[in-house]
């Protein structure tokens, strides 16, 4: 791998990450085994992003790097943010879901525990999850917005207004295998805190 290509590397890897990564974790990213090299590369690319005054700087912060919109341009875009990080029980349970589009509240519930019902209402507000009223529970339905997010490159197969007249055992769609530790969503969200 070229030196060019891990600066990329590195530069894309700081993109998708939704928190700040460690040298560590990017030295299993890229392979390079010398920290002092890696910090290097990292500040190349630093020093590249500054240099060009773009509205994107890595910075930082206790040893770990971050890619985030610069203070300067938050104000002017933060209407543009999605902040969709899922905390790992709620993901746990928008996995079932996206296994059986259309379950119960009651039936989840049966299946995983009462924390359901915290996760369900975390998976509504982020917009990933519709719930409709099914007699006296509610059934639950991935929204367009999941599928954008977590399902590349298909159709949506169920939307926000309607609901699949048919209710499969399986899944129109599953999560990515690296689902449990998301990583991926834009930072700006977190420069406006």
């Amino acid at each position: 791998m070229s030196e060019k290509e891990e600066t990329r590397i590195i530069e894309a890897a700081l993109f998708i990450s939704a928190r700040p990564m460690a040298l560590e974790e990017l030295r299993t990213l890229t392979g390079i085994g010398a920290l002092g090299y890696l910090r290097k590369a990292v500040e190349e690319l630093q020093s590249e992003y500054a240099g060009r005054n773009s509205a994107i700087e890595i910075l930082s912060v206790d040893g770990k790097y971050e890619m985030r919109v610069r203070q300067d341009y938050v104000g002017r875009v933060k209407q543009f943010a999605q902040d969709t990080e899922i905390s790992r029980p709620a993901l746990r349970t928008l996995a079932y879901i996206s296994k059986h589009d259309g379950v119960l509240k009651s039936e989840l519930a049966k299946r995983i525990g009462s924390s359901i019902y915290e996760d369900v209402r975390e998976l509504v507000d982020a917009g990933f999850v519709k719930p409709k009223k099914a007699g006296r529970s509610s059934s639950l339905w991935l929204t367009d917005k999941f599928h954008k997010y977590f399902v590349k490159g298909e159709v949506a197969a169920a939307s926000q207004d309607t609901v699949p007249k048919t209710q499969d055992a399986e899944a129109q769609t599953t999560l990515p295998a690296n689902v449990s530790e998301p990583e991926a969503g834009p930072k700006i969200a977190e420069s406006m805190q």
